[in-house]
């Protein structure tokens, strides 16, 4: 699936609008059509060079759209779905997670830093075949995204109608 993104190269230079492609969806990774994508002081700090990041990366990580397509083995979240993506899911098995802890999630503080996926993968490329970066899980500032299911917050949430924490 190829998709426009905010691509930044280096540190300092302008972000640009790059076709990317997307290899693959995880089994419980959803897809989503970005409607909505906030620039964070955070974006901000990577893109002066302030805070270190693997490069080239598409940036943001404030974002919410609607569930365009959902991996095999995802069963709360279905297309059509209005989410807002969470940059702190946790694997919920960790010794983190089991003392309520999930902000500090081994998965999740294994494989951000090092610009991947809540899996661990890197599935963002250039139109050359060039591996992108994610950032904070997400990668919101483009036309799709796709994060874990269990980083999908459903705005009825906030009432306590529908949660995929439990």
């Amino acid at each position: 699936m190829d998709f426009k993104a905010a691509v930044l190269h280096q540190p300092g230079e302008e972000i640009s609008i790059e076709s990317v492609q997307l290899k693959g969806l995880g089994a419980t990774e959803v897809l989503i059509q970005v409607k909505a994508s906030g620039l964070c002081h955070t974006d901000l700090e990577i893109i002066d060079g302030e805070l270190n990041w693997p490069l080239p990366v598409v940036l943001g990580h404030e974002g919410s759209g609607e569930v365009v397509e959902v991996g095999s083995e995802v069963r709360l979240v279905s297309e059509g779905d209005r989410v807002v993506c969470s940059w702190t899911p946790a694997c919920g098995g960790c010794f983190f997670c089991a003392q309520d802890q999930p902000i500090l999630c081994k998965q999740l503080t294994l494989n951000n830093p090092k610009g991947y996926t809540f899996s661990g993968a890197r599935r963002l490329h250039l139109s050359d075949g060039k591996p992108l970066h994610h950032f904070l899980v997400i990668s919101s500032h483009a036309e799709s995204c796709f994060i874990e299911e269990k980083a999908a917050v459903f705005p009825d949430c906030i009432h306590g109608q529908r949660s995929l924490l439990g």
